[in-house]
């Protein structure tokens, strides 16, 4: 159990959750915002979470 929470507790697992959740926060605040910002936001968010969980362990 303790494996798994250090794992979790690395760098890009908090920059991951932290980008997540500024995102999740801006969409349900109703928040005006320019457009362009949002987009670019976005999708540097889901391409970070895309590489790092689609991401392959070498160590098998």
């Amino acid at each position: 159990m303790k494996e798994k929470i250090a794992k979790l507790i690395d760098v890009k697992s908090i920059v991951t959750l932290i980008l997540v959740f500024t995102l999740v926060g801006i969409v349900l605040s109703g928040r005006q915002m320019d457009e362009k910002v949002f987009l670019l936001f976005s999708n540097c968010t889901t391409m970070i979470v895309t590489y790092f969980f689609t991401k392959r362990s070498t160590d098998q």
